[in-house]
């Protein structure tokens, strides 16, 4: 838990410089004056945690009731009111179908999401169903062999849900304990791709409901993040987030919208590029990652 939470806190070190001028401006003062209040809104939207939530905790900040608090533990204290019930976690079941659209880092999620399975105990196969980049299916390959898992791959077909379909099915016969989907890259603007994805979705389904989706977002793309999300879940259902490229941005406070006006988990977040740079998704750590808290070294 503890390399986790100091994975998480070095991974936000872009978002929180952003965040730390604005609040270690307020040292030594009982109250927000005008200039404050500009400072913090400027730097709370250029972390994208988006206005609304930025109001709220702006509004938060300036509650007199809370003086006998630091800053620091005000803005913990509002943002974990916040989140409170919000985007719950389920179990990841034995299918995962990663989707997303091109350069988010899908295909390395995928296997790092394999790697982190199998460094569990689990039994994992890869199925690349990725049929539209020659260099994903090599990719998922080069990954399979690093880390000794199976993968599942058609050159000879240009169908992505037929392999999926072979992929899924193999692996349940096999009693695999779990079975990820790389598939193809595409943009929300496309109708056919999307409905091909929706196809990809529904072959599976005919074989298992045991399938969670997740997408992939990159965290530098902000609150275009949000956007994406929304026009992917119009064909096919989502279950949760990975977030790639958090250690690469000042913008990781979009995990705090995708949570509240979404209500979607975040199961993971990439904070750099060794397998083991995939980690999941704490809510607490992240907070505090975001706002400079260190965590106790006993943890």
């Amino acid at each position: 838990m503890f390399s986790f939470f100091k994975k998480t806190f070095g991974g936000l070190s872009k978002t929180r410089k952003k965040l730390a001028n604005a609040v270690s401006g307020l040292t030594g003062k009982s109250y927000l004056d005008a200039d404050d209040i500009e400072l913090l809104e400027e730097s709370l939207l250029q972390a994208d945690l988006g206005w609304q939530i930025v109001e709220t905790i702006i509004e938060e900040l300036q509650d007199s009731g809370k003086k006998d608090l630091s800053w620091d533990q005000r803005f913990m204290q509002t943002m974990t009111s916040q989140l409170e019930g919000k985007a719950d976690k389920h179990p990841l079941k034995k299918v995962i179908v990663l989707i997303g659209i091109n350069g988010t880092g899908k295909t390395t999620s995928s296997a790092k999401l394999a790697g982190y399975f199998s460094s569990s105990g689990e039994i994992v196969t890869l199925v690349a169903a990725d049929t539209y980049r020659a260099a994903a299916v090599e990719q998922i390959r080069e990954w399979a062999t690093r880390l000794k898992i199976n993968v599942v791959a058609n050159e000879g077909t240009a169908d992505p849900a037929a392999v999926a379909y072979d992929g899924v099915n193999s692996g349940l016969a096999k009693k695999i304990d779990r079975i990820i989907v790389d598939t193809a890259g595409r943009l929300h603007t496309s109708p056919n791709l999307m409905q091909e994805l929706e196809k990809i979705n529904r072959v599976i389904k005919k074989i298992t409901d045991d399938i969670s989706v997740l997408i992939t977002i990159d965290a530098n793309t902000g609150q275009n993040g949000i956007t994406q999300v929304k026009e992917f879940g119009k064909y096919i259902p989502i279950d949760g987030v990975i977030l790639t490229k958090m250690d690469g941005t000042a913008r990781g406070g979009i995990a705090v919208p995708i949570m509240t006006e979404l209500n979607l988990p975040i199961y993971f977040m990439g904070v750099g590029e060794q397998v083991d740079d995939l980690i999941p998704f704490d809510r607490e750590s992240y907070l505090k990652g975001l706002i400079g808290i260190e965590e106790e070294a006993s943890v």
